[in-house]
């Protein structure tokens, strides 16, 4: 079959004048490259957010058995893949929405849960650490600017507090969670009940708190809790405390990996809580790449996972998540992890995390506001070409004026600030040992036809979260009714000795 509009887009498109650029009908993405890593980026309008969209939506389609994880900051993206979705034919659309986790974060009446502790993830000891590296990771300044108090709070007592949390168990095997630990920080009589009855069960950190904490003045131990306590206050509005606080997990990383699903972390209702965000986000993309971390490097087994995140700046403007996101791209390829990230502007990354971002193969660039990005860009894309020329020669006998580089890379972020709307400009990996010969200029992206309506839209979330939600004042009735009576420590002292 003929394909005029690739034929329209070959002869008839007007090249830009730069070096080594080919024309592209539409800006296609290689599987076998996108362990290489991707970066989208482009101003507000410019089409990027329906570009990635679509092209997830292809990808889950194409590969029903790899897993998708969306960390949403605004709830775009997720509105536009919901959008493609629906538009599929019925049979391909209801296969693709079995597949689906929406995770409306904030939600006043439905939350999925996703405690920081639980016997699904796998040992309770990796967990603690986890918890406790994100809380250092949120607050670094703490530990660089009052070592003593910040430093000791997150890096010693966070972690026996949380050993203690998971030691702590009903009838039915379900542990105490984070929510619970200002009540083991602020009531003494609590924390000693709760070393007694299960302190058994965590001997190192009942020593500890027993021999160490509980032995300071209570006004001293207040001062070192200090910090910890105040990071703990992200955690308190009802519907984080219903997410972090219920026992059951609402989905995992590893359910998600194994049975090829796309999770779809929707933060725009939080927007207006910076910090509560940035906890959650941080607490999702740490459950995923534990998950990701136990993968045997070059496992032929294990099928590429894919880890999108869209301007979440929890994560790439925390100074301290520079070192981690910086080696995701490089290092964790043999793992066949896919990540991709999504700007609007390189301003958005933290100064440490900004150098290491073009270690990112794959680059999808749309219009860009700011000229010295794009003059930046226009760098890492395009290598420089001696014998472009300038001003050609007049005479026979005259030779002719060459393009500096200034010069080159001047005119391509002219030109890059200057793209149209759905223009874009791409450079690829074919696969991980192969990058394309070319940089890509694709004159107009694909159409998304979007004929659902908004209604449609909220329906399939609202289904979507009552497939795996608590409603939320269920889920606080399991958090409120937590507590370690008197008559438990009575029924411990009846028990005959052991010999």
């Amino acid at each position: 079959m003929i394909n005029l509009e690739f034929i329209r887009t070959k002869l008839f498109a007007k090249k830009p004048a730069i070096p080594n650029v080919m024309v592209e009908q539409a800006e296609k993405l290689y599987p076998d490259g996108l362990t290489m890593g991707t970066l989208f980026i482009g101003r507000q309008g410019s089409g990027k957010t329906s570009s990635l969209a679509r092209h997830l939506v292809e990808y889950f389609k194409a590969f029903p058995e790899r897993a998708i994880f969306v960390l949403d900051w605004s709830g775009s993206i997720t509105d536009n893949i919901l959008k493609l979705i629906l538009q599929e034919p019925e049979v391909v659309r209801d296969r693709l929405v079995k597949r689906l986790v929406y995770d409306a974060m904030g939600h006043t009446e439905w939350v999925i849960p996703l405690p920081e502790f639980s016997s699904e993830y796998g040992l309770y000891e990796e967990q603690v650490q986890r918890v406790s590296r994100n809380l250092t990771r949120l607050a670094p300044e703490l530990i660089k600017g009052a070592p003593f108090l910040g430093g000791l709070s997150l890096q010693e007592i966070a972690p026996e507090i949380f050993r203690l949390l998971t030691a702590i168990t009903n009838e039915i095997g379900e542990c105490w969670q984070i929510t619970e630990a200002k009540k083991l920080l602020r009531d003494e009589s609590i924390l000693r009940r709760a070393l007694i009855i299960f302190g058994h069960k965590v001997p190192h950190a009942k020593w500890w708190l027993e021999r160490v904490y509980l032995e300071i003045k209570e006004s001293e131990r207040e001062l070192r809790s200090y910090a910890l306590l105040a990071l703990l206050g992200v955690i308190e509005p009802i519907e984080v405390r219903a997410r972090l606080g219920y026992y059951r997990p609402g989905w995992t990383a590893r359910e998600a990996i194994e049975k090829g699903l796309m999770v779809l972390c929707d933060g725009a209702r939080l927007i207006n809580q910076e910090m509560t965000q940035h906890y959650l986000f941080m607490q999702a993309y740490s459950l995923i790449m534990a998950e990701i971390n136990k993968r045997r490097p070059a496992n032929p087994e294990d099928l590429p996972v894919s880890l999108v995140m869209d301007e979440v700046y929890s994560l790439i403007q925390i100074p301290g998540m520079a070192p981690e996101i910086s080696k995701l791209s490089p290092q964790y390829r043999s793992r066949k992890l896919q990540m991709y990230i999504v700007l609007q502007e390189l301003a958005q990354m933290s100064a440490e995390l900004r150098p290491h971002i073009w270690s990112l193969g794959n680059i999808v660039c749309f219009a860009l506001t700011n000229f010295n990005e794009a003059f930046e860009l226009s760098q890492q894309l395009f290598k420089y070409e001696p014998q472009v020329v300038k001003i050609p020669p007049r005479t026979e006998i005259q030779q002719p004026i060459l393009e500096p580089d200034r010069g080159q890379y001047l005119a391509i972020a002219n030109y890059i600030q200057r793209m149209k709307h759905r223009e874009c400009i791409l450079r690829r990996y074919l696969s991980e040992k192969m990058m394309d010969r070319y940089v890509r200029m694709v004159p107009r992206t694909k159409e998304n036809y979007m004929v659902r309506t908004e209604d449609q839209i909220k329906d399939l979330k609202e289904r979507l979260l009552k497939e795996r939600g608590v409603r939320l004042r269920d889920a606080l009735e399991v958090i409120h009714k937590r507590d370690i009576p008197f008559e438990d420590l009575k029924a411990l002292s009846k028990k005959p000795p052991q010999i």
